[in-house]
């Protein structure tokens, strides 16, 4: 009897608590398993997403320096403030055919100019402090080719976020996500940095800050112009050497009656020695007897 009842016990499985927390348990390792996964998923995707904007931006430090340390002596800059309130600047590189090749005319002679426009994807930064943020791109007359079907890109680039500013130029992003971007040039009269700049002379040095979102240190990048070194037009040719030794030696033959030879003329016939005063008969008279 006590056997059976024994055997009885163990067919009827588990029991209702033993169900539960075994579930539990199941429970809660399917979710430590799921949140390691999702950390090194999203661990994997952020350092992705660095490593892509870390490319975005040495190629634009690149493309910076190709342009402002490779400049023809034609080129110019100009650097203007455009708000006063944010302190967003433009830089306006004028002369060079090859600055920011891009778009459908890669090789222009119009003015190109460098700087920010307000990101309408994604208009504030993340963080505790949340700031504007902003892609960085570059414009010129051109970048939109002037074709038949001109029309029917403007009208696509205005419905989204390449749409023209208040002045109807079109931009091309180059970097999304970028708070700030600052240009200081350097002023060697005055020994100072400064955020404007309106002369044809080149400054001696170009400093840029960039400051991307996620990033509590600004990238700060100095550039230094090409120096241009003129030379006169025509220079005044060394005078041929003069043979001093070759000129006394035919002025000596010369003076001897001998033919020297005066460059490539002959030389004259030097003069006859003097001859003394005879009598007649050209000789010496004979002494008188005593």
């Amino acid at each position: 009897m006590r056997s059976r009842a024994h055997h009885s016990r163990r067919a009827r499985g588990f029991s209702l608590i033993e169900v539960v927390i075994g579930m539990t348990i199941l429970a809660m390792i399917t979710a430590s398993l799921f949140g390691i996964i999702k950390s090194s998923v999203k661990g994997a995707s952020d350092v992705e997403k660095l490593q892509r904007e870390n490319d975005q931006v040495n190629r634009f430090v690149e493309q910076c320096r190709i342009t402002l340390e490779t400049m023809p002596a034609s080129a110019t800059l100009s650097l203007s403030v455009m708000d006063q309130g944010t302190g967003m600047q433009e830089l306006k590189v004028a002369g060079v055919p090859a600055c920011f090749p891009f778009g459908a005319n890669p090789i222009s002679y119009e003015d190109t100019s460098i700087g920010l426009r307000p990101d309408l994807v994604k208009p504030t930064s993340e963080g505790d402090t949340p700031m504007p943020r902003y892609t960085l791109g570059v414009t010129r007359k051109d970048i939109i080719p002037q074709t038949s079907d001109t029309t029917v890109a403007v009208q696509q680039a205005s419905l989204g976020p390449d749409a023209a500013d208040d002045q109807g130029r079109y931009w091309m992003p180059l970097l999304p996500g970028v708070v700030q971007l600052q240009w200081e040039f350097y002023k060697e009269s005055t020994k100072e940095w400064v955020q404007e700049w309106s002369t044809a002379q080149w400054p001696e040095l170009i400093k840029m800050h960039l400051t991307m979102d996620g990033r509590t240190h600004p990238l700060t990048m100095t550039f230094a112009p090409p120096e241009l070194k003129l030379r006169a037009a025509t220079q005044k040719a060394p005078a041929a050497p003069v043979d001093t030794k070759n000129a006394n030696n035919n002025n000596n033959n010369g003076g001897n009656g001998r033919g020297g030879k005066g460059g490539n003329d002959k030389g004259g016939k030097g003069n006859p020695p003097p001859q003394p005063k005879g009598g007649k008969g050209g000789g010496t008279p004979p002494p008188k007897p005593s």
